[in-house]
């Protein structure tokens, strides 16, 4: 590392606890506990999706669900800053070798690229016409690749931020992206769970591997091979020169949503929609052990450059820190964190209907950091006012303010179609009983204590 962190500008002050519940659209998450809500390595508001340690291990870097991404130093594991600047949840995050820049990819179709000694967003990447699933850097740091939900592969020059070339194929949802050969080859699979490897120089196509209709979700190089992991939960190897099949591990529990290889290549981790960790020695397709985390997805996995130690992020919003030797957890909490949302009455029909709101939501003036705003003082508050929170340009100058009919007419058509142009996620109630419970429920558990007279509550 040729950088240094102040101590002086670290970040000190304490990140609100997450919640737990998001997941993507075939996994559902199931909490266990509390971990309490001082634990210092939950970070993340949602799911922490990604996780990767620099070339000397001193350092970390997570992607989260909540827009952020939080640098951390490792010996012990602690915050030292959380950096803030896209729009919209982030999915991958990609460091170059010197450890002096990140690149971040988010829903908001956008990359980001950070300055990590100072924390800055130096630039943002424009050019995918949909979310950007996954991103990749070459070896001297250089160039970055990325994959987009708008059946786009594109490779970007990070110096100038200038897009270089790009691969189109529109009936494809490309999920993940790899370089190979210090940046001679680029690899890339698809929601078919197809797999492809294309020469940069020239741009040809060298050879595809057809997929089984499960998509792919990570895939990494290891020397002259490509490892992926997918769905259907299989993780499998394949000849970088002609795409043959050298392995495939199969019997964890499904899908498989990260993947990890030590330096050397000797030993694979993998994590699941069920909470596991599974790690692999390559050389006899052994699984060795396996780590049981709190229930709910594994998202990311990093091992430091020795191999010893083993790094995951999970729904909760928290980094976890593994003994991979005797499969030991080192740092983190045990349970997964129940946030103060997610601990309200569940006894009456308006609070379970609630629980998709709370995904994004917190109930609390400020003690939860989240994807969505808070909603507390909703009621009488114009759209778009909570201070400090990025809203859409849509949602921020709708001049609505929410009122319990305007909140029921929300439900009732959808945000898609009552706000044209907001990030809000896709939340639709047809049944107005079950509509008119809900906004009564959100009227009554969102009101001040103190009365409307709350920041950002004034129509």
């Amino acid at each position: 590392m040729r950088w240094q962190i102040d101590p002086e500008s670290r970040h000190r002050t304490a990140i609100p606890i997450g919640w737990a519940g998001f997941l993507a659209a075939t996994v559902l998450w199931a909490g266990n506990g509390d971990a309490g809500s001082d634990d210092p390595l939950v970070q993340h508001g949602g799911p922490a999706k990604a996780v990767v340690v620099t070339a000397d291990g001193r350092f970390a870097v997570t992607a989260g669900f909540d827009y952020s991404l939080v640098l951390w130093e490792l010996a012990p594991p602690r915050v030292l800053r959380r950096l803030l600047g896209h729009d919209a949840p982030l999915n991958d995050v990609a460091v170059s070798l010197d450890g002096l820049h990140a690149v971040s990819a988010s829903d908001d179709r956008t990359l980001g690229v950070w300055d990590l000694a100072s924390g800055k967003l130096r630039l943002r990447l424009r050019g995918h016409e949909a979310k950007v699933a996954a991103v990749a850097l070459t070896g001297n740091g250089s160039r970055a690749a990325s994959a987009g939900w708008d059946g786009t592969v594109r490779i970007w020059d990070l110096a100038s931020g200038r897009e270089i070339r790009k691969f189109t194929e529109p009936s494809r949802r490309f999920t993940t992206v790899t370089f190979a050969r210090d940046g001679e080859l680029l690899a890339a699979g698809d929601h078919t769970g197809a797999l492809r490897l294309r020469r940069l120089a020239d741009g040809r196509q060298l050879w595809l591997r057809k997929g089984n209709g499960f998509p792919l979700t990570r895939l990494l190089t290891a020397g002259e091979r490509l490892v992926t992991g997918s769905i259907d939960g299989t993780i499998r190897g394949y000849a970088l020169e002609d795409g043959e099949e050298l392995f495939r591990f199969e019997g964890q529990e499904k899908p498989v949503l990260s993947l990890a290889a030590t330096t050397d290549g000797s030993r694979l981790a993998s994590g699941t929609a069920a909470g596991t960790i599974y790690l692999w020695n390559t050389a006899d397709g052994r699984a060795e052990r396996v780590l049981r985390s709190p229930r709910g997805p594994v998202w990311g996995l990093a091992f430091a450059p020795d191999g010893r130690t083993l790094y995951s992020v999970h729904n909760d919003g928290a980094l976890r820190v593994w003994n991979v030797e005797t499969g030991t957890q080192i740092a983190g909490p045990r349970e997964t964190y129940l946030a103060a949302t997610e601990r309200l009455s569940v006894q009456e029909r308006g609070a379970r209907l609630f629980r998709s709101c709370s995904k994004c939501h917190s109930v609390t003036p400020d003690s939860e950091n989240k994807s969505g705003p808070t909603f507390y003082g909703l009621i009488g508050r114009r759209a778009g006012s909570v201070p400090g929170y990025p809203y859409s340009r849509a949602l921020a100058g709708s001049g609505i303010v929410w009122t319990e009919e305007t909140l029921a007419r929300l439900f009732e058509l959808g945000p898609e179609n009552y706000l044209p142009g907001t990030r809000m996620p896709f939340q639709r109630m047809p049944d107005p009983e079950e509509r008119a419970e809900l906004v009564a429920y959100i009227a009554r558990v969102t009101r001040p204590e103190h009365g409307p007279e709350q920041p950002g509550n004034r129509p």
